[in-house]
């Protein structure tokens, strides 16, 4: 759970800030949104249910957000792989490689190269830099190419060249096959989830009149209300054991 939660956020682009720090965040920010609805309608079961429902829809965030940038930068890998192979056929070194893509490659990964020149510059080593690039993408083509950076830098550059190609292939074999699979998928699971949300909505509108409120705030609706949580967890739950896409998994992640 630990390893999946540190890849997410580190997809999202949050691993600068580490797991621990994002899960505080989270729990401080929940807990507080928890305190205000309770509060502001009288009833404390709404409002411990409020606070575990946001926990869950900044968990959703978080997730979607790492899904959607995984997606863009997917799509970038095969020109960046194309401008390596490029350059290591001209005879380019690999260093020179990277800093050419902080210059010319996708406007969305230039940061990144560009980081990972001024890393090696200041007095890492290549496979230290490398290893800093994977955590600040979280992306499962770019550990794919680290990785195989890697063991060329130890392998002397023998056979780099067809390495690339062949990771170029499956890259863009995997990117097609993936996207003809979410896009009929995901509007799916969508709709699923905002059903899940539309009771809570409900209860939100009913609780600005006073005898609802009363009826809520009493132990029987208190238990009414942790019951449909517990179910809403339940049907969220299945919603992604049944709906959602596994995605490849990160077996080079840090």
């Amino acid at each position: 759970m630990l390893a999946w939660l540190k890849s997410t956020i580190e997809g999202a682009g949050l691993g600068q800030f580490g797991l621990g720090s994002v899960l505080v965040a989270i729990l401080g920010l929940s807990s507080f949104i928890g305190m205000l609805a309770g509060s502001a309608t009288a009833i404390p079961a709404f409002g411990i249910c409020l606070s575990i429902g946001f926990s869950g829809f900044l968990f959703e965030f978080i997730t979607l957000r790492a899904r959607s940038r995984r997606r863009a930068l997917a799509r970038l890998w095969p020109a960046v792989i194309d401008s390596l192979i490029s350059a290591a056929g001209a005879g380019i070194s690999l260093v020179e490689s990277f800093a050419e893509l902080a210059d010319e490659g996708p406007l969305q990964l230039r940061p990144h190269f560009r980081q990972l020149v001024s890393n090696f510059d200041s007095g890492l080593t290549m496979s230290e830099a490398l290893q800093r690039l994977k955590i600040e993408l979280g992306e499962v083509h770019a550990d794919r190419l680290i990785e195989l950076t890697k063991v060329v830098i130890e392998a002397g550059g023998e056979g780099y060249v067809d390495a690339l190609k062949s990771q170029s292939q499956l890259t863009r074999q995997d990117l097609a096959l993936w996207g003809e699979l979410e896009s009929k998928q995901g509007w799916i699971t969508g709709t699923a989830k905002m059903a899940v949300m539309a009771p809570w909505l409900i209860v939100a509108m009913l609780s600005v009149r006073p005898e609802n409120v009363a009826a809520y705030a009493s132990p029987a609706g208190s238990m009414i209300l942790l019951v449909g949580l517990a179910m809403s967890l339940f049907a969220y739950r299945l919603i992604q054991l049944m709906g959602g896409l596994t995605s490849s998994p990160r077996v080079f992640a840090s």
